[in-house]
C-alpha cells in the first residue's frame, strides 16, 4: 500500500523546471575585447618592470595626498564582470599613457604596482571618491575608470590619460624631492594665497591655477600643471600666456622633471612651452599661443 502511494504520488508530481542560465549584466565588455585590452596594458607595464594588480579588492589607509594618512579606501578591480558601460578604449587611454614614460622617469617615480580599478571608494563615506591615488609606501598607483563610463567624465575635456599623469607625478615628486612642504614653490604663489583643503568651488579659473583642484594643496598644484603639460599642453599654453604665475610654475616643474630625465619627454608633449630659460620666464612670449596648433 505505501509502495503504490508512493507511485501515486510521484506520477502526480509536476516537473521541476530547468534550471535558467545565469543572465549577464548588460553592456559589459566581452570577454576576448576585455582579455586583449588588459594584455595590452599589463605588456606596457612589464617594460618598465611594474605589475598591473589582479586581486579583486584592494584596500589600503596609506594614500599620500588625499587628506589624513588614516583615511582608508577601497579600490574594487575592474574585471569583465563589472565592466558595464566601460568603453574599450578607456583601457588603451591608460595604456598609452604609461607608454608616453621613458623607463627612467617612471623608475625615478619608484613605481611598481598599478590597479585599474572599477571605483575607488573612501570608507569613510565620503561621496566625492577620487579618480586616481598614489601611494608612495606601496609604490602603487590605484587609476578609476568610473568617472568616464558611458563616456560622461566629471570635467570637461578631462581624459583618463589625465589621470595617470596626475598621479605618476605624485609619486615622482615624492620620491624626488621627498618633502610636502616646498618654499619655492611658495614664493610662485599670489600674494596672500593658502591652499585649502577641499578646494572652494569656483565657476572661473582662480589667477595662477590651472583650475580650481590646483588651489587644494601644493602637491595637487604641481601635479595638476605636470598632468596638464602631458595631457592638455595647448589648454596649458593658453593658460600661461594670460598668467604669469602659471607661466612660471610650468619653468618650475619643467625644471625638475629635466634634473632627473632631460626634457625630451616634456619637448614632445608640450612644443608650445618654448619660454624656459628665457629672462622674462615670468611672462612666456606671444608666440607660445601661436605655436598650440602643433601636434602635442
Amino acid at each position: 500500500m505505501r509502495w503504490g502511494l508512493l507511485v501515486f504520488a510521484v506520477g502526480c508530481a509536476a516537473a521541476a523546471p530547468a534550471a535558467e542560465p545565469p543572465r549577464e549584466p548588460a553592456n559589459l565588455m566581452d570577454s576576448e575585447t576585455f582579455a586583449t585590452r588588459i594584455s595590452g596594458l599589463r605588456a606596457t607595464l612589464a617594460r618598465s618592470d611594474i605589475a598591473i594588480d589582479t586581486d579583486p579588492v584592494l584596500e589600503t589607509c596609506a594614500g599620500d595626498h588625499h587628506g589624513p594618512a588614516s583615511r582608508c579606501m577601497r579600490c574594487d578591480v575592474a574585471t569583465r564582470e563589472n565592466t558595464g558601460g566601460v568603453d574599450p578604449s578607456l583601457i588603451d587611454g591608460v595604456a598609452l599613457a604609461f607608454a608616453a614614460y621613458p623607463p627612467a622617469f617612471l623608475d625615478a617615480a619608484k613605481l611598481e604596482h598599478v590597479a585599474l580599478c572599477r571605483s575607488i571608494r573612501w570608507q569613510d563615506g565620503d561621496k566625492r571618491p577620487p579618480a586616481g591615488v598614489a601611494i608612495s609606501d606601496q609604490r602603487r598607483l590605484m587609476i578609476s575608470v568610473e568617472y568616464f563610463v558611458d563616456g560622461s567624465p566629471l570635467y570637461e575635456d578631462f581624459t583618463i590619460s589625465q589621470v595617470v599623469h596626475h598621479e605618476v607625478f605624485h609619486l615622482f615628486d615624492r620620491a624626488t624631492s621627498g618633502a610636502k612642504s616646498d618654499r619655492e614653490w611658495a614664493t610662485l604663489n599670489p600674494r596672500g594665497f593658502e591652499y585649502r583643503d577641499p578646494a572652494v568651488s569656483a565657476a572661473t579659473r582662480p589667477a595662477g591655477f590651472v583650475n580650481t583642484y590646483a588651489t587644494t594643496n601644493e602637491l595637487e598644484d604641481r601635479a595638476t600643471v605636470f598632468e596638464y603639460l602631458l595631457g592638455q599642453p595647448r589648454r596649458l599654453c593658453e593658460i600661461a600666456d594670460e598668467d604669469p604665475v602659471v607661466a612660471a610654475k610650468v619653468a618650475a616643474v619643467w625644471r625638475r622633471v629635466a634634473r632627473v630625465v632631460g626634457v625630451k619627454l616634456l619637448r614632445q608633449h608640450a612644443p608650445c612651452v618654448d619660454w624656459i630659460g628665457k629672462k622674462k620666464e615670468r611672462k612666456p612670449a606671444k608666440r607660445a599661443v601661436r605655436l598650440q596648433i602643433a601636434p602635442p
